[in-house]
């Protein structure tokens, strides 16, 4: 199949890899020259330019791809935040001239359940009263008409969330966040990982479903209920309550949106919820956190628990129990959860999977961290060269960097078997040598407290340890 994507953005270029990962033909569309070459020198699918706004580009865009040959267009384009003028430009006006000049192509619009007006909490489906006030509400309904005259579909997408985006949790680490009315509950929140959105759009289009499509999960709540959720999870504290927004640009509604039709033709989740989302994708939860760490609008909250970096061999097992034992936290070791987890050893996830594979095991121990207050967490030496796990660390707690030098810890490790990346023909201390060198800027640029530990025995390291927390602590309270 030959499916033209006018719009690569969050949604947009996910759906174009994804069906051209399934055999098919893509061309992306991009409004400017410079954004298509750059997403061309991405991509392995054809990227075009062509402001579908204006008849003429596209008409000409129609000319050179020779319009029959195209099976089926995604109309995936963003107002980029523009008010009713853009919406009529874009939306309205860019559909009805997709329309006109692939005639024979299978036409989806992707549009949005804001168009649900519904303020009562009350479910909506498809054939739910959708007539908003506002006119950038009935722009869409009028671009979802064009497509469906067209004997085309319709995806109304609930909030998109994904890595490097997600408004709740930012906003709520930003202390930004509020809950909306609705006696103290606040508006329902209706959400879809941008991954299951894209796969919505290809699942459309290549069985080639017309009609109306809610695009939602399954797990529909309410501010306050995913709110308390997240403040738990990341240690803040719940926002305050507020009236709703009247001045919202699609207004303010409170409805649950039910995505039972588009489940009944087939479709599948890949995230159910929003939470599965936050514990089972590698980036969601850590691209949020880089993006507050690294905003300097606020200061991001740091958990109550010490975190223990360094090569391996460098004491943090031994050293974490004595200080958990020292102050009453519990001791967590990352490796022993990935054990736990995978039901194998560290040697046989190595052989199975590669060091690749062992690197998402321990992302995935990383997240599940979430949460954990008052422990005492000895990590793996590699864990700092997964740049997603940077964040979650920085968010975890107190990071204490226990240095020692090659040789010290080639000796360490001599008789230990369970460290795959010391196997092989290369010297044990040479590797530590190399390992050293790549990793050190990494622990460097993470840790509170740096310990240099050739000198000292596990208890005096320990004690440092305990002192220089208790010290960080105290002035994270004030």
């Amino acid at each position: 199949m030959k499916v033209l994507l006018a719009g690569c953005g969050f949604v947009g270029e996910r759906a174009a890899d994804q069906l051209h990962a399934a055999g098919h033909e893509v061309i992306g569309l991009t409004h400017s020259p410079e954004s298509s070459a750059r997403l061309a020198a991405a991509k392995p699918w054809r990227v075009e330019s062509c402001d579908i706004s204006n008849r003429d580009s596209v008409a000409a865009l129609a000319a050179r791809l020779e319009a029959s040959s195209i099976d089926a267009f995604i109309h995936c384009a963003s107002s980029s935040r523009g008010g009713a003028e853009m919406y009529q430009s874009v939306y309205v006006n860019g559909m009805r001239h997709l329309v006109e000049a692939f005639p024979q192509a299978f036409a989806l619009y992707t549009s949005s359940t804001s168009v649900y007006p519904q303020i009562n909490g009350e479910t909506v489906d498809e054939t739910s009263f959708a007539d908003p006030d506002r006119d950038t509400g009935r722009l869409l309904r009028e671009a979802e008409n064009i497509a469906l005259d067209a004997k085309g579909a319709v995806a109304r997408l609930a909030g998109i969330y994904g890595p490097g985006r997600s408004f709740v949790l930012k906003n709520l680490l930003e202390g930004k966040a509020a809950i909306e009315g609705n006696n103290g509950q606040g508006r329902m929140l209706n959400q879809i990982h941008a991954d299951d959105a894209a796969s919505a759009l290809v699942h459309l289009i290549t069985h080639r479903l017309g009609g109306i499509f809610n695009v939602v999960d399954d797990a529909q709540m309410t501010q306050r209920q995913c709110l308390e959720h997240l403040c738990m999870t990341f240690g803040v504290k719940l926002p305050p309550e507020r009236e709703p927004d009247p001045n919202r640009k699609r207004g303010w509604s409170h409805k649950r949106v039910s995505n039972t039709k588009l489940h009944a033709s087939g479709w599948k989740l890949r995230y159910a919820s929003y939470f599965d989302a936050l514990r089972d994708d590698p980036e969601l939860a850590s691209s949020i956190l880089r993006l507050v760490q690294t905003g300097g609008e606020v200061v991001c909250p740091r958990q109550p628990n010490i975190v223990l970096i360094g090569l391996m061999g460098s004491g943090k097992t031994t050293v974490g129990r004595i200080v958990a034992q020292m102050i009453g936290f519990q001791f967590v070791d990352t490796d022993a959860m990935i054990v736990e987890s995978a039901g194998k050893t560290i040697p046989e996830i190595f052989a199975a999977e590669g060091e690749a594979g062992f690197r998402l095991h321990e992302s995935a121990a990383l997240r599940s961290l979430l949460g954990k207050r008052g422990c005492v967490i000895a990590t793996g030496g590699g864990i700092v060269t997964q740049p997603r796990n940077l964040p979650i660390l920085r968010h975890l707690g107190y990071i204490v960097w226990l240095d020692a030098d090659p040789e010290r810890l080639a000796r360490r490790t001599a008789m230990n078997t369970n460290r795959p990346l010391l196997a092989g023909e290369e010297d044990p201390k040479a590797k530590l040598e190399r390992l050293l060198t790549e990793r050190k800027p990494l622990y460097k640029s993470l840790a509170d407290l740096r310990i240099q530990t050739a000198e000292l025995t596990p208890q005096e390291t320990a004690y440092g340890v305990m002192e220089s927390a208790r010290v960080f602590f105290a002035k994270m309270k004030r």
